[in-house]
């Protein structure tokens, strides 16, 4: 059995940027950097359905280059099937809070689309986090 064929639960960062990041750049686009960031429903569906709510989380990859941001969905089973990007004409506000483990991440695009992620700062080595040059990017652009 080859190692092509089996079945991998989880990607490195290695993986992460050569599958899901650089080959989704547009030619003069430089790779500032890339982590993931996670998306959970409100606190009033904890109290709806209760521990369920976990199973809506969602898992980002979002590469940062110099014209834009790119945004991989993975879904509940760790595929990353939904891309989006985004350059930064295409973004009315960017507000990046602080945090110990992850930081707050909010987006206003100019068609009215909303989100706010949590990106990760600390944690597993294998998994890719906001570093400090990808950070001081996301703060110049967002004043």
């Amino acid at each position: 059995m080859g190692a092509t064929s089996r079945l991998q639960i989880a990607m490195d960062k290695k993986q992460i940027k050569e599958e899901l990041i650089i080959p989704k750049m547009k030619s003069g686009e430089e790779l500032v950097g890339f982590f993931q960031a996670n998306w959970m429903p409100s606190f009033w569906w904890f109290l709806l359905i209760g521990p369920l709510v976990f199973l809506g989380t969602r898992t980002y990859y979002v590469g940062i280059t110099n014209l834009g941001i790119h945004f991989n969905k993975l879904t509940f089973f760790g595929k990353p099937p939904k891309y989006n990007y985004f350059t930064w004409d295409e973004i009315d506000k960017l507000k990046l809070g602080k945090g110990i483990i992850t930081i707050p991440l909010k987006l206003e695009f100019s068609n009215g689309r909303k989100i706010k992620l949590n990106a990760q700062l600390k944690g597993l080595d294998r998994v890719p986090k906001l570093d400090e040059k990808t950070n001081k990017f996301l703060v110049s652009k967002a004043s």
